[in-house]
């Protein structure tokens, strides 16, 4: 089964591509520090109440800030990596965000089963969210590889006619 990724040419139908993936990751990293800060206070208020059901809050708490923690250093990674043009850097963002979004339905699927209704709709917008981020850094990474190509391609044209003997001319 082979299925086609879209190119996107604009992000939101209307900033290229390069300046809507820098704005998404300064977006995501202020969304990411606001997550941490309201999971902080919230971690602290129940943390006066200790039952056997906050423990296991208190385990999901401590996975959502290691994870929360690492979106942020990879969300600077995203920032450093659209502004500097740098396919590696932003093939790596392109991993973390797909092995993030997919274990993001882990907790989404504890939620709901918590019949957390509005917390679980919340999880999916920001699932989906990642999901058009990963197809943005995707198409950025297709179009920097294709200008990368065309580049080595005329610098090897450029060689060849250098080097380019006609037949007429014998060395003996």
């Amino acid at each position: 089964m082979h299925v086609k990724v879209p190119d996107v040419n604009r992000c939101c139908f209307y900033l290229p591509l390069r300046p809507g993936i820098i704005l998404f990751a300064y977006v995501n990293i202020l969304f990411s520090l606001l997550s941490v800060t309201c999971l902080i206070i919230s971690t602290e208020l129940q943390h006066s109440s200790l039952t056997d059901d906050a423990s296991l809050e208190t385990i999901t708490t401590t996975i959502l800030f290691s994870i929360l923690g690492m979106g942020i250093i990879l969300n600077f990674l995203l920032l450093v990596a659209g502004h500097q043009k740098d396919i590696s850097m932003l093939r790596l963002y392109n991993y973390y965000a797909v092995a993030t979004a997919l274990a993001a339905f882990i907790p989404t699927a504890f939620l709901l089963s918590k019949e957390m209704f509005l917390e679980v709709v919340i999880a999916l917008v920001a699932i989906a969210m990642q999901c058009y981020v990963i197809v943005l850094v995707r198409s950025e990474v297709v179009k920097l590889e294709e200008k990368q190509l065309i580049t080595l391609e005329d610098l090897h044209s450029g060689l060849q006619e250098q080097v380019d003997v006609s037949d007429c001319v014998t060395l003996v």
